[in-house]
């Protein structure tokens, strides 16, 4: 195995030992387990952030983002666990249900920001069954990306999200499609703040589905890259030459 370099993105190899990992290659990030963070000689996997804000390889530059890769590793163990006798999983089974909400979250890597420390914490509230919160975490993280957008244009505390949406919108600085995402986002989120919540679990993953889209359109690093020996290379455009 080739030395992997700082700040490659790793994942396990198929049908090895458990974390016996190589650089990964792909568009997708359903097998990534995390990005190194210091050079790993041959043999040895190193220390691997697996959540939380890191830098990628880009071409020979590096770039601030943020990576969430814990549902890869959650589908693992989750398999693991699922292979064990029924009585032996009947231990702990909280554990075992936190695993398999876990798992239902898409690996997330994204352009870094203030909003992704509020997106990791709406997951995390899902995962230990906190489904009220969770709505509510959605909405907080979704207002706080919006507002940190609208911020060179004006934006101030003071104004409102309709104002914000708007000056977004009339600046076209996120996608339509986004921003009626958002607002979606912002009505449920109010239900939920003012003790209206009917359906707390099937709202909460509603809205995470609404973050995925919404990461998918405006802040996904996966939208414009692929990934070869570990590290970002951006798609071609179509119709150039490569």
């Amino acid at each position: 195995m080739p030395i992997l370099t700082r700040y490659s993105i790793v994942c396990q190899i198929p049908g090895a030992e458990p974390y016996t990992i190589c650089a990964y290659n792909g568009a997708d990030l359903s097998q990534a387990l995390g990005i190194t963070q210091a050079n790993l000689p041959e043999g040895h996997y190193g220390w691997i952030q697996e959540c939380g804000e890191a830098f990628v390889k880009v071409s020979g530059q590096t770039q601030p983002a943020y990576a969430d890769f814990r549902p890869n590793a959650a589908k693992r163990d989750l398999k693991e666990e699922l292979s064990k006798s029924p009585q032996e999983q009947d231990k702990n089974p909280l554990a075992r249900e936190a695993l398999e909400r876990l798992s239902q979250l898409p690996p997330l890597l994204m352009e870094a920001g203030a909003y992704c420390g509020l997106i990791r914490e709406a997951r995390d509230v899902f995962v230990n069954c906190h489904f009220y919160a969770c709505v509510a975490m959605c909405g907080i993280s979704f207002e706080r990306f919006q507002r940190d957008k609208a911020t060179p244009y004006g934006i101030t505390r003071k104004h409102t999200m309709k104002q914000v949406r708007s000056i977004l919108r009339k600046n076209k600085i996120l996608l339509p499609e986004t921003l009626d995402l958002c607002k979606k986002m912002a009505d449920l989120r109010n239900d939920y703040a003012h003790g209206h919540g009917l359906n707390p679990k099937e709202d909460a993953l509603k809205s995470l589905d609404w973050m995925r889209s919404f990461i998918d359109n405006e802040t996904d690093l996966m939208r414009n890259y692929v990934i070869i020996n570990g590290t970002l290379n951006r798609t071609p455009v179509a119709g150039t030459k490569t």
